[in-house]
């Protein structure tokens, strides 16, 4: 499997480094593909532009690096909506869900404001938006799944890590190990591996400089065994939803 780096963000939304710096340094550090993945809102009246200057750097870096097109939508409501308009997805290789923050019936979860709320109540809300999450299609990559309820103190113990596991097979989505927010011996990570959910490594970078600096654990788990995900495969047998 080729060694990549599928999640990274340039100054198209809030990375401090132009695309072309961030595919030229995934090229030095070794890797054979790499994706920008820029954060967007459904508002973003930029991604047609991002997305027809990624395609030209395709071809200007191509011979050398592998480069992918994508966008990360944060999850907004219980129906696992996310924010990023329907027309965006046939611009881009890929699609990122991802949660920063929790939805609840009206608005979201406050770490601060809600200190107070039974976390079974955040898990529940959390529990009924990441399955419908896995239910969108528009979404190909489930990204630092539990990332924001380590935020909330919530542990794994608190968690159905087997009813999760199932939903993320039968879902057919790719399974992130995102080195800034998860660790390898995650238990989601763990059972979805033993049950060959295609795992991606990832940086999260947002810079060259984190690139460079999480290129070490990346190189690192992307060597544990794991079943890496085929992404050439992936995006040529996709269905891209109208």
């Amino acid at each position: 499997m080729m060694l990549m780096d599928l999640h990274t963000h340039s100054n198209y939304s809030d990375g401090k480094n132009t695309p072309e710096e961030m595919i030229q340094t995934a090229f030095e550090l070794g890797y054979e593909a790499v994706a920008i993945t820029d954060h967007v809102w459904r508002t973003s009246a930029w991604v047609p532009d991002y997305a027809e200057h990624l395609k030209q750097l395709k071809t200007q870096f191509s011979g050398l690096i592998r480069v992918y097109s994508g966008i990360e939508a944060k999850v907004l409501t219980l129906d696992g909506d996310i924010d990023a308009d329907a027309s965006f997805r046939p611009l881009v290789d890929l699609v990122l869900g991802s949660f920063h923050r929790i939805p609840k019936p009206k608005g979201f979860y406050s770490k601060t404001k809600d200190a107070h709320i039974s976390r079974t109540e955040i898990v529940e809300h959390w529990l009924v938006s990441f399955r419908r999450m896995l239910d969108n299609p528009l979404v190909d990559i489930i990204a630092h799944p539990l990332s924001e309820l380590k935020g909330f103190g919530i542990q794994h113990s608190q968690l159905p890590i087997k009813e999760l596991v199932d939903l993320i097979v039968v879902s057919g989505k790719i399974l992130e190990i995102n080195v800034r927010y998860n660790s390898v011996d995650d238990q989601i990570i763990q059972m979805a591996a033993e049950q060959g959910v295609p795992i991606l490594v990832s940086s999260d970078s947002h810079s060259v400089i984190d690139m460079v600096n999480n290129s070490v654990l990346v190189k690192d788990l992307s060597n544990r065994g794991f079943q890496r995900v085929d992404i050439e495969r992936y995006i040529r047998n996709k269905n891209i939803p109208k």
